[in-house]
């Protein structure tokens, strides 16, 4: 009877083997001499485990599997018609006034049917919430959705899914540190146990968290303080939490390739914590590759309000008494980023000012312009890290910088040539073939190069570059104010934000004159409402003219590396809330922000008191309707060119030449 079973656990492996590619030709009759099935099956279930491709889990099978776990999303189907958006979120609004909670709930979930009918019926439209994350066909996801959203419920509950439709797979709950993944793995095992799920073994001790299904599926709680030790493995779904506190080597090294092992699928949680970070950049590149490939791109990014869409915690939507109270008593910044799912700019930052929809761009006014000469600038490096030198050109009232060198382990000698074939540096060699390099420059009188480097100045010298010095180079946070206002002009932004403050007064039935009577909770919602106006994902038209008017610098998108440094560069961390900030930015991600400085510091910075002629910022009279549709617009430069071209500013020699 034994060698029987035995025998059958055998001809069962074959089974397995003749369905798997590549496996026929093995001889799995000899498992027929084994001792026990005990023994032979978890052996076969491991291999079939690792052999067997991971299929990944369709939208159907996730919303099935949620049916039969007893699991209902919330989020409903929104129509893409205003005024039929407008008049469900007035009925959701209705319902949540409902008293009785289960009477609240079963509105709610009918409700969801109607609008998944409108769906069917092809009404154009999208879904929010946890069922638009649910829904999705992308391979890898981002929910960046405020706090009490429902991320982490529908993470668990789409791990437990995946696990329960794919016998054998392997999940991970990765956090950004043991005690974060902590989190969701006790929503899982808290979920398998309410459910009532059969397992094999769990494993919950500080360092090993591991549930094994009856099916043979693995859920396993993974921290990313070590990256190394993630290597090795090969997983079907991974979540990770808190991913706005990972480093970009945890998704690069710890967590992708284990998933391309599998073709495996992945779901990143977390609410903002500023930008910049891993997870704001991750979020920006899904929203482009979305756009690129529309439902065939690997990422899709949902982001969401908690107040719009978690109907189940927040059925007043905004007017919940709990989300009221948290606007009276947080800063509205961190509530905005909290709840609103609105990126907050991030108070580490050293030039929160800057906007990649304000100040970055493509077209004629952001190329070189054969009209004005180029300006060069310089931070050196000794090869480990990267040798910036940006290409910039001087409008008078702004300035564009349309382009970069930026490459590390180079030498000067090795950097000039790249630099003399720009066709709009206008180089010519005019050293000998048996001469070392040396080159006339026609379009540059101006090289800025850091003080500190006098050697590379003497080489640059050498090789025909205009190079010299930065006059009486500034300690960085002496130069910083001066790069700050040349990003947004502060006394036209203050015209604008009182402008803006003016119209959300005036919505919230108030006047500049209520402002002296309003207190510190009224002042809050103000400044939240103001705020929410001036977001990348709320920013009309309008908004988004009025600042690039404030701008005064101008980036080519081709810059990639400064667009990145200005988002990226930051201060010091406090290691306690009750100290200030170092005035010192960290010395990380700041070479284009030094040759920035060293520009604008020999440059700009007494521009006023050389006369430059420019916008008159003592009255505004503007209203967005009268500026441009786009501000960059290449004939409103031309002739702010021509105004630039014919001013004293012009005229008076550039400092490279004063020197001589």
């Amino acid at each position: 009877m034994l060698r029987r079973r035995l025998f059958g656990g055998a001809l069962a492996a074959m089974a397995v083997a003749f369905a798997t590619p590549g496996l026929r030709h093995l001889d799995f009759t000899r498992l027929a001499g084994g001792k026990s099935t005990s023994f032979l099956q978890p052996a076969v279930d491991r291999a079939a485990a690792r052999l067997v491709p991971f299929y990944p889990i369709t939208p159907a099978e996730r919303l099935k599997a949620f049916r039969e776990l007893n699991f209902h999303p919330h989020g409903l189907y929104l129509p893409d018609d205003e005024l039929a958006r407008q008049s469900l979120v007035l009925k959701v609004r209705e319902i949540g006034q409902v008293t009785e909670a289960d009477r609240r709930l079963r509105a709610y979930l009918e409700l969801q049917k109607q609008t998944e009918q409108w769906q069917a019926a092809g009404i154009p439209g999208h879904w929010n919430g946890q069922q638009a994350i649910a829904r999705s066909n992308a391979r890898f996801r981002i929910a960046a959705q405020g706090r009490r959203a429902g991320k982490t419920t529908e993470a668990a509950m789409e791990a437990i899914a995946c696990a329960y439709v794919r016998p054998r797979s392997w999940v991970w709950l990765v956090g950004p540190t043991m005690k974060l993944a902590d989190r969701a793995f006790e929503k899982v095992l808290t979920s398998i146990q309410d459910l009532g799920l059969e397992t094999r073994s769990i494993k919950n001790s500080g360092q090993d968290k591991l549930i094994v299904l009856a099916n043979g599926a693995k859920l396993e709680g993974i921290s990313a303080e070590n990256v190394w030790s993630m290597a090795g493995a090969a997983i079907d779904f991974a979540v990770i939490d808190e991913a706005a506190q990972i480093y970009p080597e945890t998704w690069t090294r710890g967590v992708l390739p284990p998933l391309t092992d599998r073709n495996g699928q992945a779901l990143l949680i977390s609410s903002w914590e500023g930008e910049g970070d891993f997870f704001q950049k991750k979020a920006i590149e899904a929203e482009a590759d979305r756009i690129m490939y529309g439902s065939e791109a690997a990422w899709e990014l949902f982001r969401d309000a908690s107040y719009d869409v978690n109907f189940y915690a927040f059925p007043q939507g905004e007017r919940t008494p709990a989300l009221e109270q948290a606007a009276k008593e947080m800063d509205p910044i961190e509530y905005l980023e909290q709840f609103g799912a609105i990126p907050a700019t991030s108070r580490d930052r050293v030039f929160p000012e800057f906007k990649e929809r304000v100040h970055v761009g493509t077209g004629d006014a952001y190329d070189y312009n054969s009209n004005l000469p180029v300006v060069l600038v310089a931070d050196p490096s000794g090869g480990a890290n990267p040798y910036a030198i940006l290409a910039i050109q001087d409008y008078g009232d702004h300035v564009v910088i349309f382009d970069e060198f930026y490459e590390s382990h180079m030498s000067t000698e090795e950097i000039a040539p790249v630099l003399a074939e720009k066709p709009w540096l206008h180089a010519r060699k005019v050293n000998k073939e048996t001469e070392p390099d040396r080159w006339q420059i026609d379009n540059c009188d101006d090289m800025i190069v850091d003080s500190a480097s006098p050697e590379e100045i003497r080489r640059w010298t050498k090789m025909g570059f205009p190079a010299y010095a930065v006059p009486e180079k500034p300690e960085v946070p002496d130069r910083i104010p001066l790069m700050k206002n040349w990003l947004r002009d502060p006394t036209r932004f203050r015209f604008f934000y009182l402008k803006r403050q003016r119209e959300v007064l005036e919505q919230m039935g108030r006047t500049e004159d209520d402002l002296v009577f309003m207190d510190r909770e009224q002042r809050n919602a103000l400044v939240i409402r103001i705020e929410m106006t001036l977001s990348d994902n709320e920013m009309d038209a309008a908004t988004l003219r009025w600042l690039r008017s404030c701008a005064k610098v101008r980036v080519h998108q081709r810059c990639i590396h400064t667009i990145e440094e200005f988002k990226t560069y930051q201060f010091p961390k406090k290691r306690r809330l009750n100290m200030n900030y170092k005035e010192v930015p960290r010395d990380w991600m700041n070479h284009s922000m030094d040759g920035y400085g060293y520009y604008l510091w020999t440059k700009k910075r007494f521009a006023d008191e050389e006369g430059q002629e420019g916008y008159d910022y003592s009255s505004f009279e503007v209203v967005p309707d009268e500026i441009p549709d786009d501000p960059t617009d290449p004939t409103v430069y031309r002739e702010g060119v021509d105004k630039f071209l014919s001013s004293r500013v012009h005229r008076y020699s550039g400092h490279h030449h004063r020197r001589a």
